[in-house]
C-alpha cells in the first residue's frame, strides 16, 4: 500500500472562521489528534511530542540524550536525514491514532496558481476548533508565529531547481549541498531557511523548530522538492557517474539514520530513503508537477548537457574560479575594504564575468534573522545590494558552531563596471534586513572569520 502525501491546499478550509467552527478534512483531523496524543506522553517516551522535536534539536540547558540533537543542516545529508525523520514521525502519528493510511500533508507555499499559498494554512491560524460539539484548543496553533504571507522572493524555486547537480563545489553549490561540508545546498538556502525565519517563533531556531506543528508540513514540501528536482531532465544525482568523488559516494551509500528508542531504534539506510516505494518509505506526493513557465525558466537556466550525453566529472564540470581577495574578522554592520591581489590571481588581465562572496566561519550568540550584503566599488560610490541570506541553522546553536554562506553578487557586476571599477578593491558590509521585528535590535550581530571574494573570468 502506497500512502499519499496531499497538498494542504486540497485539504484546508481556507478560512480561519471556518477552521474554528467546521469539521476538518480527515487528514488534518488525524494530524491534530496525533499531535494531542503525542503531547500527552512524557518527554522520556520516544513516541512523545518533545522526544520527536528534541530529536531535531533542543534548547540550551536541556539534558541531552543520544537520540536527540541530530538535525543535519548545512550538510550533504540534509535531505536524506530529514526524509527519514519525517517517515519515522509519520509512523508515530499512525501508530497513536490507528490511522494506517495517514500521510503527512505538505505546504506548497510557492504555488503561483494559488493566491493563498504563501499564507499559513487556516487550520494553523485558528486558536480553537470544535470537536464532538465542544470548543477545544487547537493543537496546531502557535500564537508566537508570524502568520502573514511568505514573501515571494523567499520561496522562489528557480535558483534551487536550476542546479543540475546534486552536489557542487565552492563557490558553486548544488541542489543538495557542496563537496566541502558545512555549506547550505540551494534548496536548503531557499526556500527552506527563509520559511523558517519568516514564520519565526519556534520555527526560527533548530533548537525549537520541531515543536511547531507547521515544521513537519514545511519539511514535507522540502522533501517533495527533492522529488521534483529528480524528475527534471538532466538532474545529476550524487551517485550518478561523475556526480561526486568516490569518497563522497561511499559516505552517502553507507549512511544510516536512526530515531526513537535508544535501545531498539528505528533505522533507515540510504537505500530505504532513496526509494519511496521501499517498505520504510511507502509514500508518494499528490503532485510533483511544476507550472509550465517555471519549467521553461529552469530549462533555460540550466547549463547545456555535455556532448555525447552523461555528466562530466565534478572537477571538469565546475567553473574555474579564483579566490582573489580576502579579509578577516568582520563583524556585521562594520564596513571593510577588501583589497584584491595583484598579478595572475587578481584582475589585471580581465574583468570578471561572475562574482561570489564566501562568508566562512560565521558565528553568533544571537544573530538577526536575515542579513543583506552590501558592496561598494569605492568609498564615495553608492552601496549595491549584492545578496541576502537567512540565519536559520545558526541561531540557537552552540557557541562553537560555525556556518558558511555563499552570496552570488554577479548581478551587480554591471553596476560596478559602470562606476569604472577595475578590481582594486571592494567595500563590503553586512546589515540586518529591514522590515523584520529584530532589524533594529543592537544586541544582535554575527561575526565572520573570513570573507573571500571569488571571480570567474570569461
Amino acid at each position: 500500500m502506497t500512502r499519499t502525501r496531499h497538498s494542504i491546499a486540497s485539504l484546508t478550509r481556507g478560512d480561519v472562521a471556518a477552521a474554528a467552527t467546521e469539521a476538518w478534512h480527515p487528514v488534518l483531523d488525524t494530524y491534530a489528534r496525533g499531535v494531542d496524543l503525542m503531547r500527552e506522553l512524557p518527554v522520556d517516551n520516544p513516541a512523545s511530542w518533545l522526544w520527536a522535536a528534541n530529536t531535531h534539536g533542543f534548547p540550551p540547558g536541556t539534558s541531552a540524550r543520544p537520540a536527540w540533537g541530530q538535525c543535519a543542516h548545512a550538510s550533504l545529508f540534509f535531505l536524506p536525514w530529514h526524509r527519514a525523520y519525517l517517515a519515522w514521525f509519520e509512523g508515530t502519528i499512525r501508530a497513536l491514532t490507528g490511522d494506517d493510511d495517514w500521510g503527512l500533508p505538505y505546504w506548497d507555499y510557492s504555488d503561483p496558481d494559488n493566491p493563498d499559498a504563501p499564507l499559513l494554512p487556516a487550520e494553523f491560524r485558528a486558536p480553537t476548533r470544535i470537536v464532538d460539539g465542544a470548543v477545544v484548543d487547537n493543537p496546531l496553533f502557535d500564537p508566537a508565529r508570524n502568520d502573514g504571507p511568505i514573501p515571494a522572493d523567499d520561496v522562489d524555486l528557480l535558483p534551487a531547481l536550476s542546479e543540475s547537480r546534486f552536489v557542487g563545489g565552492v563557490p558553486d553549490v548544488g541542489f543538495g549541498g557542496t563537496d566541502r561540508d558545512r555549506r547550505f545546498g540551494d534548496v536548503e538556502s531557499t526556500p527552506h531557511n527563509w520559511v523558517h525565519v519568516d514564520i519565526a517563533g519556534l520555527m526560527e531556531s533548530p533548537a525549537t523548530a520541531g515543536r511547531d506543528p507547521i515544521f513537519w508540513l514545511h519539511h514535507a514540501n522540502i522533501d517533495r522538492l527533492w522529488e521534483v528536482w529528480l524528475a527534471l531532465p538532466g538532474s545529476i544525482r550524487l551517485t550518478d557517474p561523475g556526480g561526486a568523488s568516490a569518497f563522497l559516494v561511499s559516505q552517502w551509500q553507507s549512511a544510516i539514520f536512526w530515531f526513537g528508542s535508544e535501545q531498539s531504534p528505528s533505522t533507515y539506510t540510504m537505500a530505504d530513503v532513496e526509494d519511496l516505494t521501499s517498505l520504510k518509505m511507502d509514500y508518494g506526493y499528490e503532485s510533483i508537477e511544476l507550472p509550465g513557465v517555471l519549467t521553461q525558466a529552469i530549462a533555460s537556466a540550466r547549463p547545456p548537457e555535455p556532448a555525447g550525453g552523461g555528466p562530466m566529472p565534478l572537477d571538469d564540470a565546475e567553473a574555474r574560479w579564483e579566490p582573489v581577495a580576502a579579509t578577516f574578522d568582520l563583524d556585521s554592520e562594520e564596513e571593510r575594504d577588501v583589497p584584491f591581489q595583484a598579478g595572475p590571481r587578481g584582475l589585471d588581465d580581465a574583468l570578471p564575468s561572475r562574482l561570489v562572496l564566501e562568508l566562512a566561519g560565521v558565528r553568533a550568540e544571537q544573530p538577526h534573522a536575515a542579513y543583506v550584503v552590501e558592496v561598494r566599488s569605492a568609498p564615495d560610490q553608492p552601496a549595491h545590494r549584492a545578496g541576502r541570506f537567512a540565519t536559520f541553522g545558526l541561531a540557537g546553536t552552540a557557541p562553537e558552531e560555525e556556518r558558511n554562506y555563499l552570496v552570488d553578487a554577479s548581478a551587480i557586476l554591471p553596476d560596478l563596471l559602470a562606476e569604472d571599477w577595475t578590481g582594486g578593491q571592494l567595500s563590503v558590509k553586512l546589515v540586518p534586513e529591514e522590515g523584520r521585528p529584530d532589524s533594529d535590535d543592537p544586541d544582535r550581530a554575527i561575526h565572520i572569520q573570513q570573507l573571500t571574494v571569488y571571480t570567474q573570468t570569461p
